[in-house]
């Protein structure tokens, strides 16, 4: 993911694993759009990374972030949902600008 290795137990290293599961919820999104199915595959999210949970040698932690990263990338979704407003949505920066002039063309 990153160059720099990061040490395992500390404080990045809970951020890169709190960052690997936002990144699965997301490639459940993209994949599932029914909320129902969603919710289930989230729970089934929940129970992989709690199963990991009693992890104590760097190791054992080192493979299982690789694990979870390779197997994100294998369920990387080819066209994600992008909110519309968002950069890359359907509606980002629709907005007209205003017009400075006169709306009506001539001098009245």
């Amino acid at each position: 993911m990153s160059g720099t290795p990061i040490l395992p137990f500390t404080e990045a290293n809970t951020k890169r694993v709190a960052s690997l599961f936002r990144q699965a919820l997301r490639t459940a999104f993209d994949h599932l759009m029914k909320w129902d199915v969603y919710r289930n595959a989230t729970i089934a999210i929940r129970q992989q990374f709690d199963a990991n949970k009693h992890i104590s040698t760097p190791e054992e932690l080192d493979r299982a972030i690789q694990a979870a990263e390779a197997k994100l990338k294998e369920w990387k979704h080819p066209d994600p949902y992008v909110p519309p407003c968002r950069p890359g949505g359907t509606k980002y920066q629709r907005n007209i600008p205003v017009a400075r002039g006169p709306l009506v063309p001539g001098d009245w």
